[in-house]
């Protein structure tokens, strides 16, 4: 037999498995934005695992694709678009990301954040869908998914758009002009602010919010934060009354929001301080995080009573101060694993212990609080202890956990900025990232 004619066998439930162990692996990662456990090198190894999967379905084509699809079109599952989606783009085949769109269509909540990353996630190799995607007359889901892509990548992607901004800012369809601000936010053009400033007054909440945060971004400040802080508050009240599916979606966007708006908040402002007390507790605790002003530490030290974000509070101090309250002896000793209710309801305070946050010692922290050791750093942006500079953000990148390295990255993100630093990115891309941040800073020094 000419072993060179020779084709193994597909075993497709190995191909199967495949699919679903690279969905698994990007859904883990996908998590990691909000997971105090998860760095940079378990990323990295994570990444690894997943890549070993994808290899297996490329290597089982022509066969690897009907099985991802048929995984996807069964699980319906974000990670299952994200492979699917990935493979698609192997060549860039366009029946095969008609598929997946068909899908996605159908549940475009759950299913286009993976649709978007994998699209974002193979750079410059997805500029035809963008352009395809964005023409004006195709559907609103293609259209919603370039757009959001685009804002990903930044003005090189954005410049692929079929038409211009303004087109997709007018559209009759909600989802079209807050995918379309979210854009404008990633841009440099400064003529789309009049169209942005009117859609601060939009009927539909989420384009107002991605509209405030694009026109801040822009750097127009004062005429944005004040309707970003209300569309947050007017999210909260929305996720309260949610239950479900819809809590846990709606929780995402509240979280982005209020992440965004502490971010585009000048350390100092007075109105920060008042905002917390607007706030649920969680969130309120997610903007001094993301603010990183330590005058907000007397509320997070008032938190840590709080028994429903008392761990919460914990993580949020020591991000701030980057003071590790378990080795400062400042944690109360967990009860053993068999005293644990298996019964249990899973909350967010329950997810808390399990993503290894201990519970913290108020008292001991209050009385350390109270001697306001941190005073000096009022009014400026802190992270893990120092105030947060290039230099800072960089080791930050090497070192903290997803949801710091996010806040870390921002530094480097703003408007003219030569490298965009993505943590949900691959693993090697941020790496080249780094290294490319690293060669700019030592050189800045050097100068």
């Amino acid at each position: 037999m000419d072993s060179s004619t020779f084709q193994f066998p597909v075993i497709a439930p190995l191909v199967a498995r495949h699919a679903e162990d690279a969905a698994f692996y990007w859904s883990q990662m996908d998590r990691a934005r909000i997971s105090p456990q998860f760095g940079f090198e378990k990323l990295q190894h994570f990444n690894r695992l997943q890549d070993a999967h994808l290899d297996g379905l490329t290597v089982a084509e022509p066969n690897g694709w009907p099985l991802a699809l048929h995984v996807l079109e069964r699980w319906r599952k974000a990670g299952e678009a994200f492979v699917c989606t990935l493979l698609a783009m192997h060549h860039v085949d366009q029946a095969r990301l008609d598929a997946v769109l068909a899908v996605v269509r159908q549940r475009p909540d759950e299913l286009l954040r993976g649709l978007v990353s994998a699209l974002a996630w193979v750079g410059d190799q997805s500029n035809e869908v963008i352009q395809t995607w964005s023409d004006p007359k195709a559907e609103s889901v293609a259209q919603v998914a370039a757009l959001r892509v685009a804002a990903v990548r930044g003005p090189a992607a954005v410049a692929h758009l079929a038409s211009p901004l303004a087109t997709y800012l007018a559209s009759p369809v909600p989802y079209v002009r807050a995918a379309a601000c979210r854009a404008a936010g990633a841009t440099d053009q400064s003529d789309i602010a009049s169209l942005l400033i009117a859609a601060l007054e939009d009927l539909d909440l989420p384009v107002r919010a991605e509209a405030a945060i694009a026109l801040a971004t822009l750097g127009h400040h004062d005429i944005a934060l004040a309707v970003l802080q209300a569309c947050v508050l007017s999210q909260a009240g929305l996720r309260a009354s949610a239950t479900g599916w819809y809590k846990m979606q709606s929780g995402r966007r509240l979280h982005r929001w209020t992440v965004k708006l502490a971010l585009l908040t000048t350390p100092g402002a007075s109105s920060a301080q008042d905002l917390l007390a607007l706030l649920p507790p969680r969130s309120a605790l997610t903007f001094a995080m993301a603010h990183g002003d330590l005058i907000h530490l007397p509320f997070v030290v008032e938190q840590m009573g709080n028994p429903e974000v008392d761990r919460y509070a914990g993580w949020v101090w020591q991000t701030l101060t980057g003071m590790d309250l378990a080795a400062a002896g400042w944690t109360i000793p967990e009860p053993a694993p068999s005293t644990h209710d298996s019964n249990q309801v899973i909350t967010q305070t329950r997810l808390d212990a399990d993503n290894g946050l201990g519970r913290p010692l108020h008292a001991a922290v209050r009385a350390f609080a109270s001697t306001s050791p941190f005073f000096v750093l009022h009014g400026k942006r802190v992270l893990c202890g120092q105030e947060l500079d290039l230099e800072h953000a960089l080791n930050l990148l090497e070192s903290a956990p997803q949801p710091v390295r996010f806040l870390a990255a921002h530094s480097f993100n703003g408007a003219g900025s030569v490298v965009r630093m993505n943590v949900c990115a691959p693993a090697s891309a941020q790496r080249s990232a780094m290294n490319a941040l690293s060669h700019m800073l030592a050189a800045k020094v050097a100068a």
